[in-house]
This record gives structure tokens, sequence and C-alpha cells, in this order.
């Protein structure tokens, strides 16, 4: 896929975005089946094509586990804290915590934030991710992008735009 394609689905990518007083919703139909989308947020070699989150083990049982972006990133604490049946999934990210639920091809991400005032920088960034998943469970070849590689893919713009949808415009610049 070209720089374009994927700039126009991480765009295009249709994500409903809500804001609760501890948490941000997102929601997104994703291509592919419910295992593959599980699939995807459990299993370390198929979050490293489209995750930061590269976790040192499967995301399949409740315990400790750390996760790096990168081989070379420092350890981030990752524990599964829950996990449902093959649709649920709770996990920390650092000092968030991140509820994962599968629903047919409906993927929701709960996002409880120890920053608030960060979410349309988290949104943004895994609106950038998620358009990497989709395309990569239509069958099309895509590389993850993750971190500083996001702001060559629209992510300063989803940024803003979520800041101003959600009215949380003092967003601190990366």
């Amino acid at each position: 896929m070209n720089a374009a394609d994927i700039d126009q689905r991480i765009a295009d990518l249709p994500v409903a975005v809500d804001l609760t007083e501890d948490a941000v919703i997102l929601e997104v139909d994703l291509s592919g089946t419910a295992d593959q989308i599980w699939a995807h947020l459990t299993d370390p070699e198929l979050l490293a094509t489209w995750s930061p989150i590269i976790p040192e083990r499967a995301l399949d049982e409740v315990g400790p586990v750390l996760s790096r972006e990168t081989p070379e990133a420092d350890p981030v604490t990752t524990d599964v804290l829950a996990t449902a049946g093959g649709h649920a999934l709770s996990h920390r990210w650092g000092d968030d915590t991140l509820e994962w639920l599968v629903d047919e091809a409906r993927l929701t991400l709960l996002m409880k934030l120890a920053e608030p005032r960060y979410a349309p920088t988290s949104i943004a960034g895994w609106q950038v991710c998620l358009a990497v998943l989709d395309a990569r469970l239509a069958g099309v070849e895509q590389e993850r992008i993750v971190g500083r590689d996001a702001l060559e893919h629209g992510w300063d713009e989803l940024r803003t735009r979520y800041a101003e949808e959600l009215d949380l415009p003092d967003q601190p610049g990366v």
C-alpha cells in the first residue's frame, strides 16, 4: 500500500468517539472476523504488525506482562487485568487502562487515561494504528505506523480535530 492510500484509509476510518467523565471510547467496524481481530489483539507477532504494544507474551491470560514499542525501547507495564471468552480484554498500558471488546467485526476500545487531557493524542494515535490493522485484515500488506512515524500520516491533523470535537484545545506538542 502506498503512502497516499494508507493516509486516505487513516483519514476516512469511521471511528466513533465518545468522551465520558472517566474514559474515552472508540468504536470502529473493521475488516475481518471476530476471531481474526481477537488474534491481532492478543498475539505478540500479530500486534507487532500494527500496534505500539508488543508484549513479551500473549495477552490471553491474566497476569503481569511487559511490552515494548521497539526492541530497544524501555519496557512498559501491560499487565492483563481480565479476559473473557475471546472477545474482551482489559490490560494496563503504562498508567492507562485499555479495555477491548470484539463484537463480530466491531472493535470497541475504552481507554481510562491517567491524563485525560491527552485524549485527542491517544485517539489520533489509535486511529492511525487501527487503520493499519483494518488494511492488514483486508489482506493489504501495510507496515506498522507508530510513534513519530505517525506524524507523516495525518496524526497531527487528527489530534487537532479530536481536540476541537472534544473541546480540549490545549494539547501538548510532540
